[in-house]
């Protein structure tokens, strides 16, 4: 089930007066420093995909380019796609679960036609109506993680309203894909960078980010090891403690219109902190 507190708390938090603050985790996750690193000339050690893009180039899943570069920026089209599931599906291991379909945009002859053939009876790839497939159209991240998600047959545990909440551009979620996306991120398929926050469900998915979503889909079916990066998300993450400093000014409100005091009284008040704290990056 997705936790709604990962990037925003829909509860208000309570501080009682007469507590002291202790030393905490730091407000902002410090960059990831990445050990493994690439043969390909534009992708560095310290890329934040530079684990994922690795690992899937030694499966032989994905490959650069003649003149040595990776191009991790550029968009992916369906059949590239296509063609990456069908290097993946040898870990994977997905049997067909139906036959094949002649789109009338795929020739017989056209270079991926066998590898949108297999994505398709497997379960990974469909098509649109009119029984269109769209080969050279550049694929959206939520496309991506909707086939991943299910052609893997994965599932989720709570309900696709909670979606909407949990990621700060929730609503732009197309309603074919909130179940499917919802159950890619339980199963921590999802990758976003550099703000975890932010899905851009729309946005065409980069050859970085489309070799994000797929080792960690390989991750999620035991057939690789767990990379360590901050931009992978936790549907359940620990709640992030951190140290607000001495003197800051927090806006509170009491329950009740007065507080009414005799004098040297003193009684136990506890106050509600009014607005989100948020941190830096938010």
């Amino acid at each position: 089930m997705l936790n709604l507190n990962h990037f925003q708390s829909g509860t208000a938090a309570v501080l009682a007066l007469g507590l002291t603050a202790t030393t905490m985790a730091p407000l902002v996750a410090p960059a990831p420093s990445f050990a493994q690193s690439t043969n390909f000339i534009d992708v560095s050690s310290n890329y934040w995909a530079s684990e994922f893009i690795g690992e899937l180039s030694q499966r032989g899943i994905i490959a650069g380019f003649p003149d040595g570069s990776f191009r991790p920026n550029a968009p992916v089209t369906r059949a590239q796609f296509a063609a990456m599931l069908r290097k993946a599906n040898q870990d994977f291991n997905k049997p067909a679960i139906r036959g094949g379909n002649s789109f009338v945009d795929v020739a017989s002859n056209y270079w991926a036609n066998p590898a949108i053939q297999e994505a398709y009876q497997t379960g990974f790839l469909s098509g649109y109506p009119g029984n269109i497939f769209r080969p050279e159209q550049n694929i959206p991240r939520e496309q991506v993680l909707v086939a991943l998600s299910n052609g893997l047959n994965f599932s989720s545990s709570g309900s696709t309203s909670e979606l909407v909440s949990f990621y700060r551009d929730g609503s732009q979620i197309s309603n074919f894909a909130r179940a499917p996306i919802a159950a890619a991120t339980e199963n921590r398929l999802v990758v976003n960078y550099p703000n975890v926050a932010f899905l851009n469900p729309t946005r065409n998915a980069t050859r970085a980010e489309v070799a994000a979503f797929m080792y960690q889909a390989l991750v999620a079916t035991e057939q690789a090891p767990v990379i360590s990066s901050q931009y992978i998300i936790d549907p359940n993450p620990a709640p992030v403690a951190f140290t607000i400093p001495a003197g800051t000014s927090i806006p509170v409100k009491y329950k009740k219109d007065k507080i009414l005091l005799a004098q040297e009284e003193t009684i136990p008040l506890t106050l509600t902190v009014d607005l989100n704290i948020t941190t830096a990056d938010e």
